[in-house]
């Protein structure tokens, strides 16, 4: 009889700490790490203060929270896009707008959680660099059945293809919110679109294999064309 009492309390707490996360989020947002109070967050959280240092130690424990978070359902999302891509250009695509799309909606949470663990000498020791490493194995296992495939080049390291591929969106993404706010979607389609163009030239074993959007559909036309005219021909043949 006790185990749904354990239950509803476990419960409890698992939501008591996800709502001091995703308060924390918008105010870490809202006000950046240093101006951040946690008196803001548990107000928010509907907690008391000392409640929010049951859970976490301090507001650097709060913001990795908060990170560890984004980077969870960002490497989650990322896998289940690609599993049913079986094209390696369509597969990177995803990657390069999925990427593109969650860091510029994230950007300065991102660089307050992130940034001040890469500047310190142990950096691949840190939670930070083991949630960026979960993240981008993503990446690395579709250049690896690329090669394996034919489609990428063998001859360049997988790690230089994967600074150039999150360096060069993450740089684009500074551009764009340096330019607007905020971005409609034909900036992203083109922005995503002249980032693939270059990538694929460099990595794709022939600039022929990175196909652009409007090739493909067309294929897909082609295709689609090819078995109606075969469905017409076994009519015709009844």
């Amino acid at each position: 009889m006790s185990e749904p009492r354990t239950q509803t309390r476990r419960q409890r707490v698992e939501a008591k700490e996800q709502a001091i996360i995703a308060a924390a989020r918008e105010i870490f947002q809202e006000h950046g790490f240093e101006k951040t109070k946690i008196a803001e967050i548990a107000k928010l959280a509907g907690v008391a203060e000392g409640t929010v240092y049951l859970y976490f130690e301090n507001k650097n424990a709060l913001i990795l929270a908060v990170a560890s978070e984004f980077y969870d359902r960002l490497t989650r999302d990322a896998a289940d896009g690609i599993r049913d891509l079986n094209d390696t250009v369509a597969r990177l695509e995803f990657l390069a707008r999925h990427h593109f799309e969650r860091v510029a909606r994230e950007w300065m949470l991102l660089a307050q959680a992130i940034n001040p663990f890469k500047a310190v000498s142990d950096y691949r020791e840190t939670e930070a660099y083991q949630l960026n490493r979960t993240y981008v194995e993503v990446f690395d296992q579709v250049i690896r059945d690329g090669i394996n495939r034919g489609d990428i080049r063998d001859d360049i390291s997988l790690s230089v293809m994967r600074d150039v591929f999150y360096g060069g969106i993450e740089y684009g993404t500074r551009t764009m919110r340096l330019r607007s706010a905020k971005a409609d979607i034909d900036d992203i389609d083109n922005i995503v679109g002249d980032f693939m163009k270059v990538f694929a030239a460099g990595m794709f074993v022939t600039s022929t294999a990175a196909v652009t959007k409007e090739q493909r559909s067309l294929d897909q036309i082609a295709s689609r064309l090819e078995k109606i005219a075969g469905r017409l021909e076994a009519v015709d043949k009844n």
